[in-house]
């Protein structure tokens, strides 16, 4: 009996640090990756130094290497790797249409 509690405690240990720490790191680096297999010339994007920009070129490499974004801040052009990306910003019509949802009270 004490040779499965003491099997059991850090069993239940391990499967608790699981769903409350790494689980919801690869599901965020998942949802992340979408995004930037989403990414499409045009869209407003936010940035890991915290700039909101518009991406002006999306260059895929071809050989095996990080995905370079061109970017425009307001118009200055920067290079940048595609992880740089946090998220992908809602277009301005999309913005609308939430908005007109949420006054309706349908959100």
């Amino acid at each position: 009996m004490i040779l499965v509690l003491a099997i059991a405690y850090p069993a239940a240990i391990a499967v608790l640090f699981y769903f409350a720490f790494l689980r919801p790191v690869q599901q965020e680096r998942a949802r992340q990756r979408r995004e930037l297999a989403n990414l499409q010339v045009g869209d407003e994007v936010l940035t890991q130094a915290g700039f909101i920009a518009v991406v002006k070129e999306i260059r895929v490499p071809e050989e095996r290497g990080p995905t370079e974004v061109i970017l425009d801040l307001g118009g200055l052009e920067v290079r940048a790797y595609a992880s740089a990306i946090v998220q992908r910003l809602p277009r301005p019509e999309q913005a609308t249409e939430e908005q007109t949802v949420v006054e309706r009270g349908q959100g």
